[in-house]
């Protein structure tokens, strides 16, 4: 009836499928964002790591992986969102440090492999809105099996409903 108000023809589109996921044991992936030049966390990257906080307070048997490497002053971003989990009362025992990566490419790279080893059933992303498609790209390239992704907003307001709702959704339907 919009489109007939609007003059424009219907356009026939199924439904996406529903997508069984297995949300076991996930590895909760908390991707890196660039540190101020002494070695600090930029409020973006603090932001990441509360939301992947409360992701892993959602699943207790998950390992927390942190990526990033790009040293400033003697600093990595794994090594701060690491102390940062820990202060915060994460157990050491559930974070696994991935500090090589300088790129998504390589968050993906070298995480994924982790995310195996720890015997995961799959992957929940942790980033920014702006960030998301590409992430999730990276990993479905690298052969993570991604869950879902896990964004908060950071850039224009259309590209945060979009993926909010992507957010959303993506744990019960194949989002594309």
């Amino acid at each position: 009836m919009l489109a007939a108000l609007l003059g424009v023809a219907p356009s026939a589109q199924a439904a996406p499928p529903l997508v069984a996921k297995d949300f076991s044991k996930p590895a909760i992936v908390i991707l890196g964002y660039g540190l101020k030049d002494n070695g600090t966390m930029r409020p973006i990257l603090y932001t990441r790591v509360l939301t992947g906080l409360a992701v892993a307070q959602m699943f207790p048997q998950s390992p927390v992986i942190v990526t990033g490497g790009n040293p400033h002053n003697g600093r990595t971003e794994a090594g701060e969102m690491r102390k940062t989990l820990r202060v915060l009362g994460l157990p050491d025992d559930r974070i696994i440090v991935e500090d090589r990566a300088n790129s998504t490419v390589q968050n993906a790279q070298f995480s994924v492999p982790l995310a195996r080893d720890a015997g995961t059933s799959g992957i929940i992303l942790v980033t920014s809105s702006s960030h998301q498609d590409r992430a999730d790209g990276n990993f479905a390239d690298a052969g993570g099996n991604v869950l879902a992704t896990v964004s908060f907003p950071d850039s224009n307001p259309k590209t945060n409903v979009t993926q909010f709702v992507r957010d959303v959704l993506s744990p019960f339907v194949a989002v594309t």
